[in-house]
């Protein structure tokens, strides 16, 4: 006696909706099984409830016993491009809001063992504590309502991975793969967006990685807005830092991010509403060792706090800096996209191959961005809008 519901074989279902983008990221795909299994592993991370297992995914999407076996194939053993998928999806987001900006972050993915392709020990800020895990480095497209998709990624390989050539062999990792910190795969996810004129948003979590993140953008000659730790050091103008402690190779006067924050924390104007939890542009223009263009300080702070909460490094000025006020409110990912992203299926990869990963997370990301920006998500955000008005 078996507890499935249904035990006449057929075909995996597409999912309403979805059926337009399932279509449209796949179509391209070189064989039939292929398209017919990635849009089926699709589905069921939209439809199946609770943990997204190729097992639960497959009793949702279609009833034949080896269903499970073809979605567990189709991320894992399959041969098709997730770099070409995931063009698609940026093209296919991109024609349905406008951008705001991109926003590159960190995802943590905790893990068991040892043979799941990346994995290492590491400290999560966010747990407080060190994790057996993975360390995917995402690329979020900003969009004009508010949402955070992502579009591509980058899994973090420590040299340990690298290095041992049993471990790259048994995890698939190709020998075009190379040793890259956290700061250079952001570099090369803002490089792959380039073109769309949208500011660039990162977190640095250490001074080190501000420094690779601030010259690595600066190379790419886009807009962008970094995280920095207080102890970040920059030139700044005399008058400006008000103190003259050491002077700085390009005349100006070497100070951290922190210590000018502090010192300018009198008058100064917000670049969007200018309401009292609002970021402030600190009346100030900036260098760094890394960028000798001008660059802004801004101070994401709490009213009556004697330090913000968070420094803000940018490029941006006048205009687009006001526009580009509510970036600075929020981490690049935030907790609301992440529940988002594990009602999808984000932290529910069965494998441990380094191709799997990537398709898997290459499907996550087609599901989220179904949810926000589908033909119903649109229709309901667009019902809010004339109620509002």
């Amino acid at each position: 006696m078996t507890d499935r519901p249904d035990t006449t074989a057929r075909e995996p279902m597409a999912h309403g909706a979805a059926h337009e983008l399932t279509h449209r990221l796949f179509h391209r795909l070189p064989r039939a099984d292929q398209r017919r299994w990635a849009g089926a592993y699709l589905t069921g991370l939209l439809t199946t409830p609770g943990k997204k297992s190729v097992r639960n995914m497959g009793w949702a999407v279609c009833s034949s016993y080896t269903a499970s076996q073809s979605l567990h194939q189709a991320v894992n053993e399959s041969t098709w491009s997730w770099t070409d998928v995931r063009a698609e999806l940026t093209s296919w987001c991109r024609e349905r809001t406008e951008v705001r900006g991109w926003a590159l972050g960190r995802v943590t993915l905790p893990k068991r063992g040892r043979y799941s392709a990346g994995v290492h020990r590491r400290f999560d800020p966010a747990a407080g504590r060190t994790l057996n895990c993975q360390l995917g480095i995402g690329l979020f497209l900003l969009t004009g309502r508010g949402a955070a998709v992502p579009v591509d990624w980058r899994l973090h390989l420590p040299d340990e991975w690298l290095d041992d050539t049993a471990l790259r062999r048994r995890a698939r990792i190709p020998d075009t793969v190379r040793a890259g910190s956290p700061g250079r795969l952001m570099v090369e996810l803002a490089a792959a967006a380039g073109g769309s004129g949208a500011p660039v948003v990162a977190d640095a979590e250490t001074v080190a990685e501000a420094a690779e993140l601030i010259g690595g953008l600066t190379a790419l000659g886009t807009d962008w807005a970094v995280s920095v730790p207080a102890a970040t050091p920059v030139l700044a103008g005399p008058s400006t830092a008000g103190r003259r402690p050491a002077t700085g190779p390009a005349g100006g006067v070497a100070v951290t991010a922190g210590t000018l924050a502090r010192q300018l924390r009198g008058p100064a104007r917000a670049p969007g509403t200018g309401a009292p939890d609002a970021p402030v542009v600190l009346p100030a223009l900036v260098r760094t060792p890394e960028a000798d263009r001008p660059l802004r300080l801004v101070a994401a702070r709490t009213p009556g706090a004697r330090s913000p909460e968070r420094l803000w490094l940018t490029t941006l000025h006048g205009r687009r800096l006001a526009e580009a006020a509510g970036l600075f409110r929020i981490p690049a990912v935030d907790p609301a996209t992440l529940t988002g992203l594990d009602d999808c299926g984000l932290r529910d990869f069965e494998g441990r191959s380094y191709p799997g990963w990537h398709r898997h997370m290459t499907l996550v990301s087609a599901a989220y961005g179904h949810r926000a920006l589908g033909a119903d998500a649109v229709r309901h955000a667009e019902r809010l809008e004339v109620r509002a008005a």
